[in-house]
Formats: C-alpha cells, structure tokens, sequence
C-alpha cells in the first residue's frame, strides 16, 4: 500500500470516545423495536491493529468492536445487543444471541473458478490501485446476517458447519479501513448499520422452531422446486422461471406454525442476447412447503491501424452554449445546425471493429473479460436482421460502424446512436479505471459486459416498440436459488436500453441504389447526461442488487449534473444550471429548493419515509431523486464546484470544478460500492448513503486522477488535468449538504428548512455570506456554515488585498505585532467542553505555492504561544469565545500565513492526530483542508 502509519495514537482496542463524537440513529416499527440502526464516527475511530487481513482476525475485531458499542453509555439513542457468531463456530443455539453469523470474507474471489465464487453472502474488500498496480487504499466492510443450521450441521466435524444464510435482509455491517503498519495492520472502524428482525420475525418467536428443524424445508431442492412452481403457476410463468433470491422466517402468534415471506425474481426469457419481457421481483407469503399468497409484485426496471474516429457530442448541445438560443439546439433542429456541436473523437483502434469495451487484444489472453459491449438491435434495425460475416463473439453479436474518419453517420441515424451509447458508456468505465477502482471487482452482484442496446423499446408501457422518449436498465435474472452455490458467471448480466431523444423528427441517408434507406430517428443514447442517469441504476444493481434506493430513484441524476456541470455553458445561468436535462429535456432539477418542500424531513419525502421498513422496495422516487440530487450537487459545489478565474467575476475555474467533479462523481461510486447487499443489511435511510459517502471519503488515502477534457463552445479545446487529493478532508460536507437539504430535522415533524447541525460543531468564522441566494428565495445557513463560495487563491495575495471568502473574517483572526486573537463559536445545540485552539504561522515567498499542512509532530510551521486559557467551554449560539495567542513575527516585509485549529473530542478537527483521517498523517494542501473544515481558520499578513 501506498503509506504507512506508524505507530497510532492508540494502538490497541481501548476506545472512549466523547459522547456527541457518536452519531447515532434508531429507526423502530410500530411497538418502537429498532428495524434499522446507524452509528457513525469518522472522528473518532476505533482503533486496533491484527497480523493478516483475514476471517479470523477481522470477526475477532467485529465481535470486539459490537461488543464496546453496545456497552457504551455515552451512545444516544443506545445500540442493542448485536451478538454474531463466527463463521466456523459451533455454536448454534443459544436463544439470546440470535442468528447473526459473520459472513466470510471472499470478495473479490481468490480464484474466479471455485464453484462458488459468485456468492452474494459475503464481506467483501474495496481497494484501489494505482496504474502501476500498487494498492492505494483498502477498506473492508464486514457482514453478518441471519444463518441457521441443516438439520445435521455437525456432520462433517473436519469442515465448517453446515447451513445457510437466509436472504432475510436482516443484518450488520461495519466499516474497518485498513492501512500497513509495520508488518501489520491498522483496522480502524469509523461505523455500522444494520437492519434487525422484527415483530413475527423477532428471533425469541421463532427460536424453537428453529431448533426443532421446522425450517429445514426451505433449503432442500425438492421443496423449492414444488415452491416455485407454484409461484409460476400464480404468475403464468413457465414452470421454474423464478429465482428465489432469499427468505424470511416467521411465525403465528401462538410461535406453534412457521411461516415463510418468500423474495423471488422472475427470470424472463433471453433470446439473442435480449430479454424478451420484463423481469419482476415478488414476494409471497406461505409456509416452508408453500408459496403461499402474493403480496407484491415489482419490475425489476429502471426508466430514465488506422484508428476508427467518429464525430460526437462531446457534451449535449444545449450545454455547449450559454442559454440564449438554446431553442436552436433542441432535438428536434436541423442536421446542420447539430453537427455544429460535434466533435472528433477515438472511437475504436481500427475502422470497422466491433464495439466492445475495451477492446479485446489479439490474441485474446485467458481471463479477458469485456466491460461493456453495444449489441445488434435486429427488431428495432433493418440493417441488423442479418448475422455479420464476420467471426464474432457469440450471441448478442456485437455492433459494427465503419469508422473511415472521413464522413460521419447522420445525427439522425442507428450508426451515431449505436457510437454515442458506445462512447458514453466508456466514459463510465474509463471513470472507474482512472480512479483506481477495477470494474470485475465493482461488479459484485452482476456479473460483465453491460450490455448496451442502443435501439430499443422500454417495457413496461406503452414504449415497447421504442417509440418513446426514455431508457431502461434490467437484470436478465438469477441462475440459481439463494441457497447457492453460485459460480462467477451465475450472476445476472444487466442490460441498458435505449429509445429515442426526439419523436417528431427524423432523417433519411441518401440513397446507394441498393440496400434501402428507412428514415432514421436521433437516439437517447446521444445524450451522456440520460445514460449518467441508467449508469445510477447500474452502479445500484450491481453493489446492492437492488436498481433503486429504497428512500430514492438512484443517484444517477446527481452523476448527470456533476459529471457535466464544469463543461456546461449554462453553468453562468443561475435558472439553467439547475436543469438536470436541459436537451432531452424533462423537467427535473438539482437545485431544489428545501423551503418549497424538497426536504429530507418536508412536505415532498414525508410520504416515501413513512413507509414502514417491512415494506418491499418502494419505487419511482422521483421527487426523492432531485432532493438527493440537490444534496449531492451541493457538495461538489461546495467542495470547488463554483470556483472562478482569480480576478475574473464568472469565468470559471476549470481545474478546480473538474476537480471538484470528479471527487464527487468518485465518492458517489465508492459510497454505493461499500453499500451491503440488499439480501444482508437493507439500506432504507438517506443517513446511510450519508455515512457511506464519509466512509468513501475518510478510507481515502491518495487521490490521484489524470483525465483529458474537452471544453466547449466550438471550436473545441482538449485539456490534460492531474489531479490530488488527500482523503478525509470534505466528510464534514457530505454531512452538512445533505443537513441543509432537511436531513436531521426535529423526528416526527414535517420541516422544510434546514435540518439541525451536529450536537457540537464548534467553527472559526470566514466570510461567507450566512445565507444563499437561489432563484426561489435565500436559505439561512448562519455562520459557520460550508455555504458553496469560489475556492480561488491568488498567489500574489497580500495582507491588504480583499480575502477571498474562504479565509477567515477580520474578526475571527486578528493579528497586531506579536499577538493573535482567534474567535471560536459553536453552531451546535450542546455545549463544546475542553475546546483547545493552536495558531501556528509560515512564511509564504513571493513566487511560491503556499506551503502544506503536515502533521505537528513533523510540520515545519511555527507554533505561537497560548496567553489565555485554554480548553475552555463554548455554549452553543452564544458569542465566540476568544483565545489569546503570542508569537515572535518574522521580520517587516516578509509576507506570512496565520492558521487557527481549534479542536475538542466531540468535534475534532480534520488536521487532529487524534482522528487518524489521511488528512491528519499527510502533507495537505490549505486549499483542501481550510475551506472544508469549519475548525480552521487562515489569514494572511504581509506585503
């Protein structure tokens, strides 16, 4: 791995963490028993270090870490007992422990051919790598969920005990980021969720029919069969085109009869590669011999060497432009006045290859396996009827377009659909690879290439013969049953859809006097921002196993608007930027306003979050999906995302909104990574994907991205960036963009406005303004807030230039000759004890970058001397509290950057050794550190 820690501030797994370190949150049923609980502590890890990564000793950590949760005071509301047995143990049946068992940790596989290395039940490693192959990073996230034994588990006292794990979606999930530390490694856990049995699913009421084997039936081939066909019989399925994909165990009132809530999908009939109906996932309510009664129904779909060139839309029209005029590059204008937005582009390494991702070498080496691939589309395309001569692959052939870089397919036309679906869906695996992340490894519930169909029709409703404005993306369905074992390449292939962007107008190819020439429509597929959006559902399926959010549409609206914001000529317009789709227009945004009711706890998600967490995935939460969306665009706006030219009023900054982007396009894939899968610990409340977000961001060690990009308007320039990052620095963002959003309002109140702050949140004031204005009224923040400002930095900036608004008020950090004043409030609702303030200064030369932050024990910054107290208490909302400093300036004339860190346990700042963030143990840069952390503060003095 790419760094070492040597040495923690606490190397064993003693932990007292300060009481509002601990964010704790307790969803309950009817009769108040916890359904779902989360506990997050970026701040404050739980710290322990273990000889090998492996079964054994990561358990051993898990048990321990529950183990210290549960029996700490300080966690309000508290966490249950939460008992989980190894799993090699023996010990099956012991009424207070429940049925929680480890899950092994066998992600990625060790060896892609074992019989069941395609297995859903299992905890899993996320790492990245470097281009050279080193590892970056590593996180492992730890599973356990509901196991119960066969009938003779002890069978074979040589190999581990038998039974199996239920599908129940009842379970735990920890978070341990893993660095070396010397010979071993550091395992620092920074939180868990987990989804627990309730009401006739509570483990006291089934714990004797458990142990007397009245379960035993729901395992064995035979009765699965029979269960299924009688689900088939109900459906007008062919017999056994259902996959059970995982149970839950119940009983009467009177705990004497098993029940059974079966969760199965449909496997809907692949023909050429195309699945010809549309799959659905349905629950049933029976005994361990029956399927019982249908209780829900829900499709699994989700709606929204000479090199071949081709010229495409390096971005959709619309956004190539500033918004006036925009009504002359809408869908339906003219090819002439389209063509103007294309530009020419690689598209495959030679003229006329197949349109596969990436392109297989030749000779193919063993174990190639292809990301993506576009296929013939023969029912919506004449020209692909007819098998190509060529050797293909196997079925679904693949797409071909003769590519002479010297004419181009209409914008109008099968071919540019078919190079467009192509060359925007390698953007989302070129992501991947450029940020470290192997896409095999991403793939964890569904298995490679995504297959593209670049003409199709969108089922359910009307849009089956793909006359339709819309796109799709669909498992082809489950190989095998729950019970396993699964092998690599049992797991479903996903397909993505694509109809048309324009219904109204189409074109013609000029005649060759032989094959005929249909008129031809403009596809979806040109418009990277509506296949962002499938790539949501993509991202979703494939970690998850789920295509939606069960508290929102997806995440793909979010990736739509950061991935194409910086290169956006709308961006300058306050009203355009907020269109999510501003081409292939439909009427969403990302910039709702929480005080019209897109609020986590208003008016326009009350009605998804009261759905009670036994409820089946809830779907088509569109509204939900622009309150994420909102959430999400704000903090890469916050992060850098509005940054501007120095000495220029709106002429953005392209570096830093690039940047900006692709860390926010990074923690969003990282984050729905190290989400569990949807049939081990459901993931039903947006704090989750919060905590997930964080996690993403503070297992982060280097960040290093090199990505090329083209800028409209034409004539089109192409820009090389490199771009870093030192993890840890913006979870403090992620928490308050979703916060201002509505997240954490008072519980059990409808409130369209901002959600409360931490309980402690103590903040040196810069100068931001203390509210924002949108085109639907401002939005209070107060101060101390991460209000989204131009992270500019002019390097020749002086102590008398006018501060940019990132760096700290003139009252906040006052210098006069050898003294410093800092100010330290709270924003939070507790009071903040023990708060310790520094103030440490540098030179800054004429010419030089400013220097980084490192660690105190290594810095090379001065520390100035406290002359007032220090840990004192500041009462929240009350006035700053002052800390004296003094220090032996350098000589006149030397220009000098003051930096102001205050810190107490129950908010740390991100530079504290104590926290243990990447940002806290590496050489930092200020303009990454300060802006995103309201425990700093910076000023500058001098000529």
């Amino acid at each position: 791995m790419a760094d070492e820690v040597v040495g923690g501030p606490r190397d064993s797994a003693e932990w007292h963490p300060s009481k509002y370190a601990l964010w704790s949150e307790r969803w309950g049923d009817a009769d108040n028993a916890p359904t779902s609980i989360l506990l997050r502590h970026p701040t404050a890890p739980f710290l322990v270090t273990v000889p090998a990564i492996d079964d054994p000793n990561m358990q051993r950590v898990g048990n321990e870490y529950l183990k210290a949760v549960t029996e700490n005071p300080d966690i309000d509301p508290p966490i249950p007992p939460l008992p989980v047995f190894t799993t090699d143990s023996r010990n099956f049946f012991n009424r207070d422990s429940g049925f929680f068992r480890w899950l092994p940790l066998a992600w990625p596989p060790a060896n892609p051919d074992d019989d069941d290395a395609g297995n859903p039940f299992v905890s899993f490693r996320v790492e990245r790598k470097s281009r050279a192959g080193t590892l970056v990073d590593r996180t492992v996230i730890l599973v356990a969920s509901e196991w119960i034994p066969d009938p003779a588990p002890n069978a074979d006292s040589d190999g581990p005990p038998r039974g199996h794990f239920l599908g129940s979606g009842f379970g735990i999930r920890v978070v341990a980021h893993v660095r070396p530390a010397n010979g071993e490694y550091e395992i620092r856990i920074t939180g868990l969720t987990a989804s627990l049995p309730f009401s006739p699913y509570s483990t006291f009421r089934v714990f004797d029919l458990i142990k007397n084997n009245e379960f035993a039936e729901i395992f064995r081939t035979a009765s699965l069969s029979l269960v299924k066909a009688e689900m088939s019989e109900q459906l007008g399925l062919k017999n056994q085109s259902v996959s059970i994909r995982g149970v839950r165990i119940a009983t009467t009132s009177d705990g004497k009869t098993p029940l059974v809530r079966w969760q199965a999908t449909s496997k809907p009939e692949t023909v050429a590669g195309r699945t010809r109906a549309t799959p659905y996932s349905f629950v049933f309510s029976g005994t361990p011999t029956e399927a019982g009664a249908l209780v829900s129904k829900v499709e699994l779909v989700a709606d929204a060497l000479t090199p071949g060139h081709a010229w495409v839309f390096p971005l959709d029209p619309a956004s190539q432009e500033p918004p006036t005029d925009l009504r002359k590059r809408r869908p339906t204008r003219s090819e002439e006045a389209l063509e103007h937005y294309r530009h020419n582009e690689e598209i495959t390494a030679y003229e006329a290859d197949p349109l596969i991702y990436p392109p297989p070498p030749n000779p193919e080496p063993p174990g190639f396996i292809e990301d993506a691939r576009v296929v013939v589309c023969p029912g919506f395309v004449l020209a692909d009827r007819l098998p190509p001569a060529y050797p293909y692959p196997p079925q679904p052939y693949p797409k071909t377009v003769d590519l002479p870089g010297t004419s181009a397919p209409l914008v109008r036309s099968n071919d540019f659909a078919a190079i467009s679906a192509y060359n925007n869906v390698r953007q989302f695996f070129e992501r991947l690879d450029a940020y470290g992340i192997d896409a095999v490894s991403y793939f964890r519930i569904a298995s490679l290439p995504l297959k593209v169909f670049y003409r199709s029709g969108v089922r359910p409703g009307p849009g089956k013969d793909g006359q339709t404005v819309n796109a799709r993306v669909l498992p082809e369905g489950w190989l095998v049953d729950y019970v396993g074992p699964t092998k690599f390449g049992d797991r479903p292939i996903l397909q993505l859809h694509l109809a048309l962007a324009d219904l109204s107008t189409r074109a013609r190819k000029p005649w060759d006097g032989k094959a005929r020439s249909p008129i031809e429509p403009l596809g979806i597929a040109a418009d990277a921002r509506w296949i962002w959006h499938e790539i949501g559902h993509v991202l979703l399926m494939c970690s998850v196993g789920e295509l939606e959010f069960r508290f929102a549409h997806s995440a793909g609206d979010a990736l739509a608007a950061i991935v194409s914001d910086p290169q956006s000529q709308l961006a300058g317009d306050a009203n355009w930027r907020g269109a999510t789709f501003p081409w292939v227009f439909t009427p969403r945004r990302h910039d709702r306003c929480v005080s019209h009711g897109w609020s986590w706890g208003g008016t326009l998600h009350y009605a998804m979050s009261q759905v009670p967490d036994s409820t089946p995935p809830r779907r088509k939460g569109y509204w939900t999906e622009q309150i994420l969306s909102s959430s999400l665009f704000r903090l890469y706006r916050a992060i850098g995302g509005d940054t501007k030219l120095v000495g220029t009023k709106n002429q953005p900054d392209q570096f830093a909104r690039e940047s900006a982007s692709h860390y926010s396009v990074y923690l969003i894939m990282r984050g729905i990574q190290i989400l569990p899968t949807s049939t081990t610990v459901l993931t039903n409340e947006p704090d989750q994907l919060v905590s997930a977000l964080i996690d993403a961001d503070i297992g982060t060690i280097r960040w290093d991205v090199n990505w090329d990009v083209t800028f409209p308007p034409p004539p089109y320039s192409t820009k090389s960036f490199s771009f870093h990052r030192i993890g840890g620095c913006v979870h403090k963002v992620i928490r308050w963009a979703f916060e201002v959003q509505g997240l954490y309002a008072v519980p059990g109140t409808i409130t369209n406005a901002p959600g409360l702050p931490p309980p402690v949140d103590v903040y040196i004031l810069d100068r931001r303004p203390l509210s924002e204005a949108s085109p639907y009224g401002d939005i209070v923040y107060g101060p101390g807030s991460y209000n989204p400002v131009s992270l500019d930095w002019e390097r020749h900036q002086s102590g008398s230039d006018a501060p940019p608004l990132w760096q700290a008020d003139q009252s906040a950090i006052v210098v006069s000759g050898g003294n410093i004043s800092v100010k330290v409030g709270n924003r939070g609702s507790q009071q903040a004890t023990n708060v310790v303030v520094t103030a440490w200064w540098h030179a800054w030369p004429s010419g030089s970058p400013p220097p980084k932050w490192t660690s105190p024990v290594s810095t090379t910054w001065e520390p100035c001397h406290p002359s007032s107290g220090s840990g004192l208490t500041i009462d929240p909302g009350a006035p700053p509290v002052e800390f004296a400093f003094t220090f032996n300036p350098p000589s006149s004339g030397t220009r000098y950057l003051v930096l102001a860190i205050a810190t107490c346990a129950d908010d740390a700042a991100n530079t504290d050794p104590m926290t243990l963030l990447p940002c806290s143990q590496m050489p930092s840069k200020l303009i990454d550190l300060v802006p995103n952390d309201n425990n700093l503060g910076l000023v500058v003095v001098g000529p």
